[in-house]
């Protein structure tokens, strides 16, 4: 069952109240989301989200009515009657109950995870689909059910020839060398994150190797990070018992800082327009 949270949500473009989420029980057939984040009043690159969304439907034959300019209303409405600052909004397009919008439980990263790093552990398993964002309940329970068992912030998914790929709910960037290593584009989720991350060392000149790690070669790296909408970019400070120094990395500290900046440049401007006008 989906956690709806605050006061109002949209099944396509009905304003309901929360009390009411028995929709949520009759989602039947393919189900795809998205999730984005809300800072400051203002949902995080939107645009880019959107387009996502939308080459999910598109790749599970899910028909999606709504244009970019309605859905980015209903969103809006929704900060604004709620009165939300800080908090992630997920978009859900089911084949029987169309697209429903609202707020869910949002628990982002300790501060201290930004100046120290956080703690990974490994897990074999791999997406069905990496490329979509489809709802697995088996899925997100034995990636939860590890992460507890483990003490771990994120799992970092390994597939059958023993390298690694990305995280659970997150994309890898591995350093080493002064080159940056992330999974091919075609072998996993394409995050919003990944892709201003990946812009950004386009920016900074650095090299950007699309290639797996395998698991035996962890040892040699020289830090670590993940992104993703509810944890921009986090340095990892260890992957189960191996300990890296991700975030002494001049690397890692650099992209950091652009990506604070990107996300502060695109908050102002985006404050300046009125998205319901």
């Amino acid at each position: 069952m989906e956690q709806v949270e605050e006061s109002f949500y949209f099944i396509n473009d009905q304003k309901t109240p929360v009390e009411d989420t028995t929709v949520f029980n009759q989602l039947e057939g393919k189900t795809i989301y998205e999730v984005i984040r809300v800072q400051q009043g203002i949902a995080l690159f939107l645009e880019d989200h959107l387009e996502r969304f939308k080459a999910s439907a598109a790749a599970t034959d899910l028909f999606l009515k709504d244009s970019d300019a309605a859905i980015t209303q209903r969103i809006y409405q929704l900060i604004s009657i709620n009165q939300v600052t800080h908090k992630n909004i997920k978009l859900i397009l089911n084949a029987s109950k169309g697209l429903l919008i609202f707020f869910t439980k949002t628990v982002y990263p300790p501060q201290a995870y930004y100046l120290n790093g956080m703690h990974t552990t490994l897990f074999k398993m791999e997406r069905t689909d990496p490329t979509i964002k489809t709802l697995r309940n088996d899925y997100q329970k034995a990636v939860l059910a590890e992460r507890e068992k483990q003490q771990a912030y994120e799992v970092l998914l390994v597939d059958q020839t023993d390298h690694v790929t990305e995280g659970s709910r997150s994309n890898l960037f591995i350093v080493k060398n002064n080159k940056l290593y992330t999974s091919p584009a075609k072998n996993v989720l394409l995050g919003i994150v990944r892709k201003k991350t990946l812009a950004l060392c386009a920016m900074l000149g650095l090299e950007v190797i699309e290639e797996n790690i395998s698991v035996s070669k962890l040892v040699e790296i020289d830090g670590a990070f993940i992104t993703g909408t509810g944890n921009n970019i986090l340095p990892i400070q260890s992957i189960g018992d191996l300990t890296l120094h991700s975030t002494n990395n001049p690397i890692i500290k650099a992209l950091m800082s652009e990506y604070t900046n990107l996300v502060a440049t695109y908050i102002n401007e985006h404050q300046a327009i009125d998205p319901l006008i």
